[in-house]
């Protein structure tokens, strides 16, 4: 074969390429003992060469930082070092020390590593971890249903009714724990929260015309009148459920279990008339409400540095409900008289919840979590509408009954901790 121009002829299979191995001998030998070096493929143009460090992957961490060895089957690809076919860096500040967020799936299409959506952060490296919960409610709960209690000449109509008693916020803790299947994404959870005292007080100053109780009366008496009164309703809140959560995809879990719920509420009206007497009703209502559940709990929106979860549960209940009424006078007939009426089941109640809440990371293992939460119940007693069913007369045989036909709306905001390990 020849060459043309200034270059002289030489045959390929000459002794000239014994220069070439002769060079590459000497530049193996040049390396420093110890080290090898896994070479990246290029298009364009050659990589830089990828060193790494026997027992880990950053010098560092062995505290040796020259003691560097080949890995295993190490290669390079366009976003890092792969070995054994998993990525450990895929991409600038991501490392397989850090598991948090990353999904545990396997197969086509799930070398991804974000953070995950609801509740798994356990990370590719654990079978499961658990969460714990605690969260702060501040909460409203809605007035009564209708039912007239005062009248006053003074003004047409009702002078207070039951509807317009509606109560100042009530605070309480919210506990949750969940242990969660990292591998299916399934979760168990029991969670017990509780809110006390939603209270309404209407105080009503001495007037130059009398007030009197709005028909149909409470407890039987419609003649009743007083200078002065004061009106107090309080209720409170108390719930557990355990609940078992199916993954179905990354976004969405749905729940089934068990919930207790306890709603209680008293009534109060005393009233005061001239010369000194005085007149005392009272109603308590314990609505004990135990059945199953069925729900959804699902991630709206997720982002680096923030998600949103929404979550809803309905369920049918058994209610064991009880309601206790006292009256007591010192005028006319002189005494006290009261009953107490239950049944169990009280009727067929029913709740649901709803809830929204926004979720911030702050560390690895704690987010900060703020929300709206809602719940409805509905086939309970409650204390203003046991008014018109008891017949109460001091040194007359006491009649009572109960009704199971109120419902009340709870909501508010929520502000919390969630801790994974």
């Amino acid at each position: 074969m020849m060459a043309v121009g200034p270059y002289r002829t030489r045959s390929t299979g000459g002794t000239d390429m014994t220069g070439l191995v002769t060079f590459a001998m000497l530049l193996a030998l040049a390396l420093p003992a110890g080290r090898a070096v896994a070479s990246q493929s290029w298009e364009d143009g050659p990589a830089s060469s990828v060193l790494v460090e026997s027992g880990g992957f950053s010098g560092h961490e062995s505290g040796h930082e020259d003691a560097f060895i080949e890995p295993h089957h190490a290669t390079a690809g366009d976003d890092g070092l792969v070995l054994d076919g998993q990525e450990a860096f895929a991409d600038a500040g991501d490392s397989i020390f850090d598991g948090y967020g990353c999904t545990s799936c396997t197969g086509a299409g799930c070398d991804e590593c974000h953070r995950s959506a609801l509740i798994d952060h356990c990370g590719h490296q654990k079978n499961g971890c658990w969460i714990g919960r605690v969260d702060a409610l501040i909460l409203w709960r809605n007035a009564p249903p209708d039912r007239p209690l005062i009248n006053n000449g003074l003004v047409a109509g009702p002078l207070l009714n039951a509807n317009g008693m509606d109560s100042t916020a009530a605070a309480g803790p919210r506990f949750s724990l969940f242990r969660v299947n990292n591998t299916t994404g399934h979760a168990i959870e029991a969670t017990y929260l509780r809110a006390a005292n939603f209270r309404s007080i209407r105080p009503l100053a001495a007037v130059s015309q009398p007030y009197t109780l709005a028909a149909p009366g409470i407890f039987g008496n419609a003649t009743s009148s007083f200078q002065d009164a004061d009106a107090n309703l309080g209720s409170r809140l108390q719930s557990f459920e355990f609940n078992r959560h199916h993954c179905h995809g990354q976004f969405v879990r749905f729940l089934a279990g068990f919930r207790w719920i306890e709603w209680q509420e008293q009534f109060t009206l005393q009233g005061s008339a001239a010369g000194g007497t005085n007149d005392f009703y009272q109603t308590n209502c314990f609505n004990d409400l135990y059945g199953g559940q069925i729900g959804l709990d699902a991630n709206l929106l997720a982002m680096p540095w923030m998600r949103f979860d929404a979550l809803v549960k309905a369920g049918a209940y058994y209610n064991n409900a009880v309601q206790s009424s006292q009256f007591a006078t010192s005028s006319g007939t002189p005494g006290a008289a009261s009953v107490a009426v239950g049944e169990s089941p009280a009727s067929g109640a029913f709740a649901g919840e709803v809830g929204f809440t926004g979720v911030v990371p702050i560390t690895r293992h704690l987010d900060f979590r703020f929300g709206y939460f809602g719940l409805w119940l509905s086939g309970i007693a409650q204390a203003t509408q046991q008014l018109s069913g008891q017949q109460l007369s001091p040194g007359q045989p006491a009649v009572g009954s109960i009704n199971t036909n109120g419902g009340v709306v709870v909501q508010g905001v929520s502000l919390g901790l969630d801790g994974h390990w």
